[in-house]
C-alpha cells in the first residue's frame, strides 16, 4: 500500500468502481490465504517430521491461527497507512515485530522475563496464540480452559482490523 501511494497508483484505485471494502479485501485476501497455508504446513511439519503429539482440536488451533493472522495483517496495514514511505514502514515494523515475538512467551518462558515486562505479554496477540497452540496441542485443552486467551486474541483482532480499516479509508479519502 505504501508503494502504491509512492507510485501514485492509489488514485487509480479511487477511480475504479470498487468500493473501499472491496479494495481492502482484495489487498488482504492473498496474504491471508498464503499465511493460512503456512499455518497448515507448519502444523503438518510438526506432526509428521517432528512427531509432536496433537491432543487437542485442530479446528480450535486453526481458528486461533486465523485470528492471529488477521491481527498481524491488520497491524501491518496500520503501519502502512501511517508511514510516509516504504522505508519508514519497514523500519517501524522492525521496531514492532521483534519485541512482539520476543515478549510472546513462544520462544522463552514468561517466567524468565523481568517482572516489569511480564504484564506486556498480556497485550500481545502472539502470546495468546502461542498459549492456545501449546495448551491445545500438547495438553488437549479446549475452549473451556483457554477462553481468556481466545477472548484476548479476538479483542486484539477486532481492534486492529477496525483501526486498519479506519486508517485505510482515511487514507483513501
Amino acid at each position: 500500500m505504501v508503494k502504491e501511494r509512492e507510485a501514485g497508483t492509489i488514485e487509480q484505485l479511487l477511480m475504479s468502481p470498487a468500493s473501499t471494502a472491496e479494495i481492502i479485501i482484495a489487498k488482504i485476501a492473498p496474504l491471508f490465504v498464503l499465511l493460512c497455508m503456512m499455518v497448515l504446513l507448519a502444523l503438518g511439519v510438526l506432526k509428521v517430521v517432528f512427531q509432536v503429539p496433537f491432543h487437542g482440536s485442530l479446528p480450535f488451533v486453526l481458528s486461533g491461527g486465523v485470528l492471529c493472522i488477521l491481527s498481524g495483517i491488520s497491524l501491518g496495514t496500520v503501519i502502512a497507512t501511517v508511514s510516509k514511505s516504504a522505508q519508514q514502514a519497514q523500519l517501524t515494523a522492525f521496531f514492532i515485530n521483534p519485541p512482539l515475538s520476543s515478549l510472546s512467551g513462544a520462544l522463552s518462558p514468561i517466567e524468565a522475563m523481568p517482572p516489569w515486562l511480564r504484564p506486556l505479554t498480556l497485550v500481545n496477540p502472539i502470546h495468546h496464540f502461542a498459549t492456545i497452540v501449546r495448551s491445545s496441542m500438547l495438553k488437549g485443552s479446549g475452549f473451556a480452559v483457554l477462553w481468556p486467551n481466545v477472548l484476548g486474541l479476538l479483542i486484539f483482532t477486532l481492534a486492529l482490523v477496525s483501526l486498519s480499516i479506519w486508517r485505510f479509508r482515511k487514507q483513501l479519502s
